[in-house]
């Protein structure tokens, strides 16, 4: 059966299922559009790494023998809509099945659903492999309860997920080390340098350039130096593991002028556009850890375990909760205009 599957630019993940075999009759497609490029203004940056990381997963696949379709912002081709897009090229190809994995916007999941609606050849959608939970799992947790507090549902994941419990208990003696986090850094040791790439980006700043792409904030480099593919991402968790995490917990909260990153791994954008998923990272932390309990302390690693299996996998089941009321509530009744300095950056704060 000829089947389109959609391949959204967040769902990068090469060790989905789908992609552990070729299939003549399976074609993947991938756009870059106006509709999301639009729908907001998007920090430059955002926009580019996206779409080098798409275009670099794109090969990857087509690499392994799988049939991809790419339409670039610049092509004729492109619609610039999902929807039509989808529908042009099931026309096309003569398409007999639709695919997608289940997006994490609420706006993109209806807009699959009522394009499913009004298809008439078979459709699914799938999971998207990536996350501890379903989409589902928070709210049910906490039917019935009258608040949603992180911190119950985190020491549920803990021991559901057996991440740093010792029979139920937490390992060390303490759920949480927030108390330890919040240290202020004071500028009097040395930080090892973030670990970058160097990603040429010159074909998509010029295209975004053509397309006339509004975006905000500067892009002044003609490189990416966030990971863009599974191989970089690795390579970051890797650094981070060696290098950072040995002060992370520390200075999680902390700010200052003169350092970027601190002890930060740098790995958000990678999981986000799920070139890693949030086990892998969690239990690699974990494992290099225990290889080195004589030089880490539990509480850098705990801190760290706490944002992703805590309030990462804490925020998306909150979403779902609550979309799609959740978008428009504005419980402090604010009303003004965004100020200017929330575009430009300017600001006296730290």
């Amino acid at each position: 059966m000829k089947t389109l599957r959609l391949i959204l630019g967040d769902q990068l993940n090469s060790q989905h299922s789908w992609f552990q075999n070729t299939n003549n009759e399976m074609t993947y497609c991938m756009f870059e559009m106006r509709q999301e490029t639009d729908y907001v203004k998007h920090h430059i940056q955002k926009v580019i790494g996206f779409f080098a990381a798409m275009r670099a997963f794109a090969v990857i696949l087509e690499s392994q023998g799988h049939k991809v379709i790419y339409y670039k912002i610049t092509d004729d081709n492109n619609t610039q809509d999902l929807t039509k897009n989808i529908e042009t090229l099931i026309n096309e190809k003569n398409i007999e099945s639709f695919e997608y994995m289940q997006p994490d916007e609420y706006r993109l999941d209806k807009q699959l659903q009522d394009l499913c609606n009004k298809l008439s050849i078979k459709t699914n959608a799938v999971d998207t492999e990536h996350f501890y939970t379903t989409r589902d799992e928070l709210k049910s947790f906490f039917e019935g309860k009258k608040q949603y507090l992180m911190e119950n549902f985190y020491r549920h994941m803990r021991k559901k997920h057996d991440v740093l419990v010792v029979s139920d208990q937490p390992e060390g003696g303490k759920w949480n080390y927030d108390k330890s986090n919040r240290k202020k850094w004071k500028g009097d040791e040395e930080i090892p340098h973030y670990k970058s790439f160097r990603n040429a980006v010159d074909e998509i700043l010029n295209d975004l350039e053509a397309a006339q792409v509004k975006t905000f904030g500067h892009f002044t480099t003609k490189t990416f130096s966030y990971p863009i593919d599974r191989e970089q991402a690795l390579e970051q968790l890797t650094y981070f593991c060696e290098q950072l995490l040995i002060k992370f917990g520390d200075f999680q909260d902390a700010m200052h002028t003169e350092e970027e990153y601190l002890y930060h791994s740098r790995i958000s954008f990678a999981m986000n556009i799920k070139l890693v998923s949030p086990k892998e990272v969690v239990d690699t932390v974990i494992d290099y850890y225990r290889a080195h309990k004589s030089e880490i302390d539990i509480s850098q690693v705990e801190g760290f375990v706490r944002q992703i299996l805590g309030w990462r996998e804490y925020m998306r089941g909150m979403y779902w909760a609550l979309m799609p009321d959740y978008k428009s509530e504005n419980y402090l009744e604010n009303s003004n205009t965004l100020p200017e300095f929330f575009w430009t950056g300017n600001t006296k704060m730290n």
